[in-house]
């Protein structure tokens, strides 16, 4: 089976800042380096966004609100600040 069919969101991928590079979360359980340091608040993600027929790519810059987001028997919310994946500074500057 493939990975989307084991219930990974093929529109989700992990943003590794420090080495510049972009993996399935399923393959970097724990190696997230984010930019403020690791952590699971501290991941950057990268998302796909089809717009008119088009996939944009964003960055998440940080989590504006996580409100119930560790409840496993509930709904739950994620907001993320976020900007264009291609007009991110490069974390290294």
């Amino acid at each position: 089976m493939s990975a989307a069919q084991l219930g990974w969101d093929p529109a989700m991928k992990i943003y590794l800042p420090i080495s510049n590079a972009i993996e399935p979360s399923y393959k970097v359980v724990n190696q997230f380096e984010g930019a403020d340091g690791a952590g699971r608040y501290n991941i950057h993600w990268i998302i796909d966004v089809v717009n008119k027929g088009k996939v944009e790519q964003y960055v998440t810059v940080s989590i504006i609100s996580n409100r119930r987001s560790a409840e496993i028997s509930a709904r739950s919310t994620v907001v993320y600040e976020v900007i264009k994946y291609n007009e991110r500074k490069d974390s290294k500057e």
